[in-house]
């Protein structure tokens, strides 16, 4: 068991142990639970006896012993069943016993409900609200983040396709209750991790929960209940919790703890200062309301956590501080102060921010996660959205004779030198010398960049090495097949790098020094061999199959601390090293779910930076199919199209970094040969996957450090999955049947 691992257990058994009296009190006696299996107790014994006696080398079921009787025992899930609760664990026993306490829990019940995702392709809801005023709702940023785009009071819309809604009963073994339609979303706070939603037809039954205006900074060690929806969390043991939610999920809870004042985490790419609690939550308590049983007050919002370490929530005595939120309606236990709150600043950027059209603004404060690498500059966002784009999968069927290679080239008729004369290239600067690429220690911590797990596919570089470095990014080219096997790029939402010199204009025409009816035409790199790459004429002469897609997007590396880096940041993303067949519309969220735009802000959610490193590149195989394109002037070549891409984000954390992987893949397994066809399809599979899955796919090596950092498994992984809409696999179908080329 890595010390780690174990400290984390011992610092946690500390944490709900020290208002019994200490560890010791945690000691399992035999026979006092009845349901547990014998092996189980005994080793949480054994477990418990070596930290007793300072001894941390646990050994896997000491370690498993100690989560599945403990923590199970001392933070247990309770059931709700019809609007009422029952408490036979002597620890919170008086929750029950105590008329007065029992009573203010039992009131808050009626009002907190289940958000509802009807028609969803993978969430069935996406968490916890509470009612807080007329008609309004409360729950997570990141929870409205499933179905409405937009930060700020304006300019929020709904997802096309996507609806929500809420149902106030959800109870273990009851049948389902009403579903009350989200009308809008209200607000979309731009610090806090807090949505308000607008529910059309709230019973005048479901009276709105008061929020508290009791500073939690002080109140340590105090009951309190979170009241939501838990869902199955495959980060954790499944063991522990199968043991603490009775194998049932995403039904209505009741889940006592203690609170433990302030503490720092991320949320959406800072570091706030929560209020911590350590009752047992798992995903679907998102937007749960963390409950005083003194006074049947809402003290917080819950927005996260970490496994046997600490819960979060936003403090309601902040959100009374804030002058648009009293204003909103929200109902709070007593005249709430309002005014301008110390993250207005956060709020001054709304306009822009809803308009999709400029960047976060900087917090009140700084942040010093933030300000590491402050030179080496930022990318755009929107309201703390950062998008990335990689290219769509595409598919072709097309008879080749068998044994025809791909890449042979063979004479074409038409000249294509005639359809080419309108393109322009894009203003760029043609010395490289002071290229300074991907940075990796853009985040404050050291991310190195992929390689490949064969470097010999690489192209090299001329004068030495196989990395391509441009203003904000590099690249690694396969050779034989002519596109990035990698790309690896700083992203960040720094309003002074996205906009250096106020007044100046940024537009793509501008930039590019290109006049409204210019056409971009992409441009080789004179720094590897021409063989190595895929000429514009290959893009332009497809028949409308493609787009010139960006691996690395245009709009995320463009930026600077001057001008003129912003401007060759924008003139380097032309190169054809960074084109890939796209189809049309792609990572415009605006068209539907098939697009990657919204990864990025749901990681941030979870960042305490508003930087990332994105890497990204295509999963070659073998058995990609071929396209017979244009090579140039009278010749056409073959060349194998990808039908799978990879995506891994790393962001800055609290205690270190946390990376993400995806893919987005059609299962092209089904298709017969045939004619020449090209086929856009209308859905793509989107999937979190672990980072080595994408290397073994691949042909990519991730550094230790980023690789250690996977989240599919042990961290916010599950939650971000389900927020995003992503669907979880530990492996991909075709892999050892397709190497990697």
């Amino acid at each position: 068991m890595s010390s780690f691992a174990t400290k984390r257990l011992v610092d946690y058994l500390k944490l709900i142990s020290e208002r019994e009296g200490g560890l010791e009190a945690l000691m399992p006696e035999p026979g006092v639970l009845e349901n547990t299996d014998s092996p189980k107790v005994e080793q949480a014994r054994a477990g418990l006896k070596k930290i007793l006696v300072g001894n941390h080398d646990l050994n896997a079921g000491e370690q498993d012993g100690l989560e599945a009787i403990v923590v199970p025992g001392k933070r247990p899930a309770i059931d709700i069943v019809e609007g009422d609760f029952l408490i036979m664990d002597p620890l919170w026993r008086h929750l029950d016993a105590d008329a007065a306490l029992h009573a203010h829990i039992k009131a808050c019940i009626p009002s907190i409900g289940r958000i509802e995702l009807p028609g969803h392709p993978t969430a069935p809801y996406g968490g916890t609200g509470f009612v807080v005023g007329k008609g309004l709702l409360m729950t997570n940023r990141h929870v409205a983040g499933i179905f409405a785009d937009g930060v700020g009071e304006t300019g929020i819309r709904m997802k096309p396709g996507l609806r929500a809604g809420v149902d106030f009963r959800r109870e273990r073994d009851q049948p389902a209750g009403q579903v009350l339609e989200v009308r809008r979303v209200r607000m979309v706070h731009p610090y806090w991790d807090m949505a308000l939603l607008e529910v059309d037809g709230l019973p005048d039954a479901i009276k709105p929960l008061k929020l508290s205006l009791a500073d939690t900074t002080a109140d340590t060690k105090q009951d309190v209940v979170v009241i939501g929806y838990p869902a199955f969390d495959p980060r954790n043991a499944r063991d522990v919790q199968d043991s603490t939610f009775g194998g049932v999920y995403g039904v209505k809870r009741l889940q006592p703890g203690w609170i433990h004042g302030r503490r720092e985490t991320a949320s959406f790419g800072k570091l706030v200062p929560a209020a911590a609690h350590d009752c047992s939550t798992l995903g679907g308590n998102s937007g749960s309301a963390v409950i005083d049983p003194r006074t049947g007050e809402v003290l917080a919002l819950h927005f996260g956590g970490r496994y046997l370490t600490m819960n979060y929530g936003v403090p309601a005595f902040e959100l009374a501080r804030d002058g648009r939120v009293v204003s909103a309606g929200v109902n709070f236990a007593g005249t709430a102060s309002g005014g301008t709150a110390p993250w207005s600043g956060w709020w001054d950027g709304e306009s822009a921010v809803a308009a999709g059209n400029g960047a976060t603004p900087p917090p009140a404060s700084p942040n010093p996660a933030a300000a590491a690498s402050a030179s080496t500059g930022t990318v755009r966002a929107g309201g703390g959205e950062v998008t990335v784009e990689i290219p769509l999968q595409i598919t072709v069927r097309l008879g080749i004779p068998a044994g025809a290679a791909v890449g042979a080239v063979e004479a074409l008729a038409p000249d294509v030198a005639d359809q080419t004369e309108k393109l322009v290239e894009p203003w760029h600067d043609g010395e490289y010398s002071n290229r300074r690429g991907y940075d990796p220690g853009f985040l404050g911590i050291a991310v190195p960049m992929p390689d490949a797990r064969d470097p010999g596919k690489l192209a090299p570089v001329n004068g030495g090495g196989t990395e391509l470095r441009y203003q904000n990014f590099s690249l690694r080219m396969h050779a034989a097949r002519r596109i990035a096997l990698v790309t690896a790029a700083n992203v960040t939402a720094e309003r002074a790098l996205k906009e250096p010199e106020r007044g100046r204009d940024y537009g793509r025409k501008v930039l590019g020094e290109l006049t409204k009816s210019d056409q971009e035409k992409w441009f080789p790199d004179p720094r590897i061999d021409p063989a190595h790459q895929l000429s514009d004429a290959f893009f332009t002469r497809d028949g409308g199959m493609f787009d010139k897609g960006h691996i690395v997007r245009r709009d995320d590396v463009a930026w600077g601390a001057t001008y003129d880096l912003l401007k060759r940041a924008n003139g380097d993303t032309f190169h054809v090293t960074n084109c890939s067949p796209q189809v049309a519309g792609f990572n415009q969220s605006a068209r539907g779910e098939d697009n990657w735009g919204d990864l990025e802000n749901h990681v941030l959610s979870q960042a305490s930076s508003e930087r990332l490193c994105v890497f990204a590149g295509p999963v070659l195989t073998r058995a990609d199919q071929v396209f017979i394109g244009v090579g140039g002037p009278r010749v056409k070549i073959r060349v194998q199209i990808p039908a799978r891409f990879w995506k891994v984000i790393v962001a800055r954390v609290e205690d270190g970094i946390a990376s993400y992987g995806f893919v987005l893949e059609q299962d092209l397994t089904d298709l017969p040969p045939g004619e020449e066809e090209f086929i856009v399809p209308e859905n793509f599979s989107r999937k979190m996957v672990p980072l080595f899955e994408i290397e073994r796919a691949a042909g990519v090596v991730f550094a230790p450090e980023v690789r250690e950092a996977d989240q599919y498994a042990d961290a916010s992984g599950a939650e971000l999955a389900m927020c995003a809409g992503v669907t979880q696999v530990s492996e991909l179908p075709g892999v050892a049947d397709h190497p990697a080329a």
